[in-house]
């Protein structure tokens, strides 16, 4: 399940965490003029990019852990 990383997967992964780190900064300044709403869903728009920057990881972990229960099954 090795797979080689292209450069544009590079790209967009970097663009998610980029994404990510305007989401906080825009959250936080929403924050401190007290517009706790909007700064609660630009965290979570936050968390849900971090989440596809690493979305080859949790990919990952899904398989292992089906893998894990289909070599348990038998």
């Amino acid at each position: 399940m090795k797979k080689r990383k292209t450069f544009g997967q590079i790209i967009i992964t970097a663009m998610f965490i980029w994404s990510a780190l305007l989401c906080h900064f825009e959250a936080s300044s929403l924050r401190e003029t007290g517009d706790i709403l909007n700064a609660t869903l630009y965290w979570f728009f936050g968390l849900t990019a971090v989440l596809g920057a690493f979305r080859f990881k949790i990919a990952e972990l899904i398989y292992g852990l089906i893998e894990f229960k289909n070599k348990n099954k038998k």
